[in-house]
């Protein structure tokens, strides 16, 4: 074991975090010492690699060279450690009591969790799950602690991490909905660009975006909408369109739910809108914990997405 003698995980571990945070006082949060502390740990390992390992440009921590290289050996090489120390304990759902902790959104939620639920109720009535909001859209630090097990996120985009492993559990389309009794719909307007653009706009930002991504397409077309209203939830939305000429852009799946109690009317949007992807989120140092892997698997299954998705 001598050739172990000289490694200090807890150097290792202040690597891993400024290269991942760029930033010594998010390392420091992360590992819960002071930032005095952390720089010492940053100047011992520039001492022993002989290395500035990171410069500080406009307030980031940006890795030179040598730790570019470095953080290719460093960060398998925890999270193969962490993986072994959590693989040492074997988890049995149907032995004892367990909880998980998910965070999401309203409509993320809505899509997922009835399905994880009923799940639950019928083959493990012992395991219990606490869903919480996160401010952010990937609460990375939260999953990596074990803090937060899963994150039902919402996105456009099928993007790849290092550091997150994801997988979509559905994708849909958007509509454009409005009251039934919309003056473009008395008027027999068809919803092209300019009766689009012609009324005001219910705006959805669940972490509090300045704008969406109705407003990204539009973007391209160097347009610009009205935002009557701005909030963060999807399923409140629709509520607010009874009375108004407001449009929104929400998912179809949603909508056909509501379009008869809200007495709304939905069409296709007159622009080409992104899908988007409701997705599980978890973090790649946590995939190989057995609790945390029995759920990525169990939702896999209930969604028919392949088992390795990452």
């Amino acid at each position: 074991m001598k050739k172990f003698d000289n490694i200090d995980l807890n150097l290792m571990k202040v690597f891993y975090y400024v290269y991942e945070t760029q930033s010594v006082q998010m390392t420091a949060d992360r590992l819960n010492i002071s930032q005095s502390a952390c720089s010492h740990s940053l100047a011992r390992l520039r001492s022993r690699l002989n290395d500035e390992l990171f410069i500080r440009i406009n307030g980031k921590m940006i890795p030179t060279n040598q730790a570019e290289q470095l953080a290719q050996s460093i960060q398998p090489a925890l999270e193969l450690l962490y993986s072994g120390l959590n693989s040492a304990t074997p988890f049995d759902p149907d032995v004892g009591q367990h909880h998980f902790v998910i965070s999401g959104y309203d409509f993320s939620a809505w899509c997922v969790m009835p399905t994880l639920t009923a799940y639950l109720a019928e083959h493990f009535p012992n395991i219990t799950v606490r869903l919480v909001q996160s401010d952010k859209q990937i609460p990375t630090e939260h999953l990596e602690s074990g803090e937060i097990d899963l994150s039902l996120g919402f996105d456009h985009e099928a993007e790849q991490s290092n550091h997150i492993g994801n997988a979509i559990w559905q994708s849909g389309q958007y509509c454009i909905a409005m009251d039934n009794q919309h003056d473009a719909l008395m008027a027999g307007r068809p919803l092209d660009l300019d009766t689009f653009l012609a009324y005001p706009h219910v705006l959805v930002t669940p972490w509090n975006e300045p704008r969406g991504i109705v407003d990204a397409t539009l973007g391209k077309l160097n347009k610009k909408r009205q935002v009557a209203v701005t909030l963060p939830s999807v399923l409140s939305a629709p509520f607010l369109l009874k009375g108004t000429n407001y449009f929104l852009a929400a998912p179809e799946s949603y909508l056909e739910t509501l379009a008869d109690t809200l007495q709304l009317a939905f069409v296709a949007p007159p622009i080409p809108i992104p899908q988007y992807h409701i997705k599980l989120y978890w973090h790649k140092v946590r995939e190989k914990d057995p609790k945390v892997n029995w759920l990525i698997h169990r939702l896999c299954d209930l969604a028919a997405i392949p088992l390795n998705p990452w």
